[in-house]
């Protein structure tokens, strides 16, 4: 999923958003291992919204636990 070869925004996004109320960790993108922790503390989110990155103006998700957003592509989701 790391990439949007069509162009369709909304498209893209429908994608990502079947994880919304899925668990998700950060990943070290350079490294594939597992990140830091998210802005709650916690090693593990819980996905709340998909929106696009302020910045980047590519998906990310914003969570429950806290009022943080990361990039939809960093996240995994977890076994648990």
């Amino acid at each position: 999923m790391g990439s949007n070869p069509t162009g369709n925004t909304n498209l893209y996004h429908m994608e990502y958003g079947e994880n919304i109320g899925k668990q998700v960790t950060k990943t070290n993108p350079s490294k594939k291992t597992m990140g830091k922790p998210f802005k709650s503390g916690l090693m593990i989110n819980t996905v709340k919204d998909v929106i696009n990155h302020p910045i980047l103006n590519i998906p990310a998700y914003t969570f429950h636990e806290d009022e943080s957003y990361v990039e939809a592509r960093r996240c995994h989701l977890t076994n648990q």
